[in-house]
């Protein structure tokens, strides 16, 4: 894209950062913004325990504990003592112990065999009403019983709750008698039923045997099979040895097979020989090894009192030569050694494997005629088995029932309570207090992830993926008036030490190209890109810098009404129509500081603008003045702001904290990058001090901290919508962090 000096600039690539996972700074945000919500609901929540524990009667609570044996009788032999168990109860049996209590058929087995309907104080009813019924007091009784089972133990707490504590005391015991009755019941006819069962399964199970027992012996007279058994057991202990010693055989001759191989192929060469394993290892090569190394011993000796000629070293050296010479030899003769001996070894695993399988051939041969024999056998042995296990469970079962123990008893009988269970009113006014203020802290945070503005310079820049050029704080009420023109009327304040900093901020980031001609604008109306642009343009006249003002929001300007004081005067409009010339640029009561009004509103401000004049404009003003600030329309809304954006150095997207959505900021970056330009950084307006974070400014160090965006007053924040959003008369005063001064 040209950028109006006849360079293509690369077309820049929109590039945001991953939203950035909450931390410490926005936890603690959310509760100081959100406190009042969580106080109300943990209010809330006192309120409702206060009221619970008015409502609720006083109850008393009694418990009996029975102690239960999971395995209660375990027979270990005929002959040998009863032994307990003492493992604690599992988790199975502990749900179907509960579900035993709360039936509807247990319930009603207790009323009826301690005539509970009798007792006037059973289930409390006015006077003179109608007798309760079993259904009703079925459902009362499960309701007053609260079964507990401890983990890790073999107890069951039985627990009763009454609004009498006598009757509470005497259901407890009732109650867990009752179940141990129940269970002594059940377990003797259980036992009945078993017994007589495993006498039917006795009785079958000896007819079997002995039917299985006669067609064995049957078997055995006819075919002699006890003499096959025999046989067959000293075949196959022969075959595994016949097969270990073939496998033995078969991996020295695979080993013999490789020497003879390699010492075929280096026959001759003593050296290669030498490096065969088998031949390295062979009793006469070590000898001849060891001659020549004792020789060499003796010449090194030699040598220390003789010459090589002396008769001596002579003969040593002889003796030498003939030790190498017969090593030689030997070595020499290996490869027909080892040929030799693999011929040996092939016919031995031949002969191996021919006995093998001859052994073979006898062992199936026993099989086949041993199969009827050991089919017989089996099923002896299996009815043999099966008989003796059912002899084994009757005689356990018959001991068993003869110790008529169901392995519960009460190990302690309930007690007459004393203070009612209701009167636990701190803990009950805890739970309220806590569980209101989960509610509330759930609701804070939900509110919180709902709202998808941006709170914060951090999530600013994490968000977008671009640099905050400053954050304006809000101002006081008091301060309202001097808005508009903070580095004029309140230079000392947070606000104007924001602009300060921005100026900083727009001069460092383009320190290279120098940012003379600065683009402003939104996302949406009403974010305060008014209110920045002109409070820029002083800082930059401040400084002494000739600075020109321009308002190219040709369709809701407020430039002229707070620089120009309403005057009707002509401006860019005209400018753009040529109606008139460069005498539309008007001096402000700011030194340095020069305003060129939108002027009279056009019917089509996006064809002007895209005209060739409005870029020989800026070009002609750029000359005359060393800064440029362009307030333009918002970026969303219509696409005049998009035709100004190639003659700008900067451009600032200025949000409002707290209100501008995200998805409208990442749309308003994505139609900038189209057009072929890049935002410079955000400026993040209205911005409270609890939410600024480290990037904020410093309360108290350049005058008392304000409140800016409030409703009533001479200019606002937004400026922009309906010739100027008033500000609010009941904005809190906050107090905000200062960045570094130009």
């Amino acid at each position: 894209m040209d950028n109006g000096n006849g360079n293509q600039r690369p077309e820049p690539k929109l590039e945001v950062a991953p939203a950035s996972s909450m931390d410490i700074e926005q936890i603690w945000y959310i509760l100081r913004e959100k406190a009042w919500l969580i106080l109300l609901f943990g209010l809330l929540g006192i309120l409702g325990g206060l009221w619970y524990i008015h409502k609720t009667p006083l109850t008393y609570y009694a418990q009996a504990v029975i102690e239960v044996d999971p395995e209660p009788i375990k027979v270990v032999g005929y002959d040998e003592a009863v032994q307990e168990t003492k493992d604690p109860i599992s988790e199975d049996m502990a749900q179907t112990l509960k579900a035993v209590f709360h039936s509807r058929e247990f319930a009603q087995s207790v009323i009826k065999n301690y005539d509970l309907l009798d007792y006037p104080n059973f289930v409390p009813r006015p006077p003179g009403s109608k007798p309760v019924s079993l259904e009703d007091a079925t459902g009362g009784l499960i309701g007053m019983e609260q079964i507990n089972l401890p983990p890790e133990t073999r107890f069951i707490d039985v627990g009763i709750i009454h609004s009498d504590p006598e009757m509470a005391k005497e259901l407890a015991d009732i109650v867990a008698n009752q179940y141990c009755q129940r269970a002594l019941e059940e377990r003797t006819e259980r036992s009945n039923t078993e017994i007589n069962y495993l006498n039917e399964q006795a009785n079958k199970a000896s007819d079997t045997l002995m039917v299985s027992e006669k067609e064995l012996n049957d078997y055995v007279r006819d075919n002699k099979a006890e003499s096959l058994v025999d046989s067959h057991d000293t075949v196959v202990s022969d075959l595994r040895s016949k097969i270990t010693s073939l496998s033995a055989a078969k991996a020295d001759l695979l080993k013999l097979q490789a020497d003879d191989e390699q010492a075929q192929k280096d026959r001759g060469n003593v050296d290669a020989l030498l490096a065969i394993p088998s031949v390295a290892n062979d009793a006469a090569i070590n000898a001849d090894k060891t001659a020549i190394g004792d020789m060499q011993s003796k010449i090194q000796v030699l040598a220390l009192r003789y010459y090589d000629p002396h008769p001596k070293m002579i003969q040593a050296h002889l003796e030498l030569a003939t030790a190498e010479e017969a090593l030689k030899k030997d070595v020499l003769n290996i490869p027909d050694q080892i040929h030799a001996k693999r011929e040996t070894a092939e016919v031995q695993v031949a002969n191996i494997d021919k006995a093998v399988k001859e052994q073979e051939g006898n062992a199936m041969a026993l099989d086949d005629e041993g199969v009827g024999y050991k089919v017989l056998q089996r099923k002896v042995d299996t009815d043999t088995a099966v008989f003796e296990r059912v002899l084994n469970m009757l005689k356990e079962s018959k001991v068993a029932n003869g110790l008529d123990s169901t392995g519960m008893h009460i190990f302690e009988p309930a007690q007459l309570p004393m203070e009612p269970v209701q009167a636990r009113k701190s803990k009950m006014m805890c739970i309220s207090v806590v569980g209101g203020l989960v509610v509330g802290l759930v609701l804070a945070f939900g509110l919180h992830m709902m709202d998808s503005s941006l709170k914060s310079v951090d999530q600013a820049e994490d968000v977008l993926g671009l640099t905050v050029l400053a954050s304006i704080p809000r101002q006081n009420q008091s301060k309202l008036k001097e808005s508009s023109m903070a580095l004029v009327k309140a230079p000392g304040s947070p606000v104007a030490e924001a602009f300060r900093s921005l100026r900083t901020s727009i001069y460092l980031a383009g320190k290279a190209k120098g940012r003379k001609i600065v683009l402003f604008t939104s996302t949406l109306a009403g974010e305060g890109k008014t209110f920045c642009s002109t409070n820029y343009a002083t800082a930059l006249a401040q400084q002494g810098l000739r600075t020109l003002l321009i308002d190219a929001d040709l369709r809701s300007p407020m430039i002229g009404s707070v620089m120009l004081a309403d005057k009707k005067v002509p401006g860019l409009g005209e400018l753009l129509s040529r109606k008139v010339d460069t005498a539309t640029i008007h001096e402000s009561e700011v030194e340095n500081l020069w305003i060129l009004p939108a002027g009279d509103l056009l019917p089509n401000p996006a064809e002007m603008l895209a005209r060739s004049e409005m870029g020989e404009i800026v070009r002609q003003l750029s000359e005359k003045f060393d800064r440029i600030v362009i307030d333009t329309a918002p970026v969303t809304a219509v696409s005049d702001t998009l035709l100004l954006l190639e003659h700008a150095e900067a451009i600032c997207l200025v949000a409002h904290v707290g209100r501008t959505p995200r998805k409208w900021l990442l749309r308003a970056m994505k139609l900038i990058a189209e057009a072929g330009s890049r935002p410079t950084g955000v400026i993040l307006n209205q911005m409270p001090i609890r939410m600024a974070g480290a990037y904020s400014y410093y309360p108290g160090k350049y005058g008392e901290p304000e409140v800016y965006g409030s409703r009533n007053g001479s200019y606002s924040s937004g400026g922009e919508e309906g010739g100027g959003r008033r500000a609010g008369k009941d904005e809190p005063e906050e107090v905000v962090e200062s960045e570094p001064r130009f």
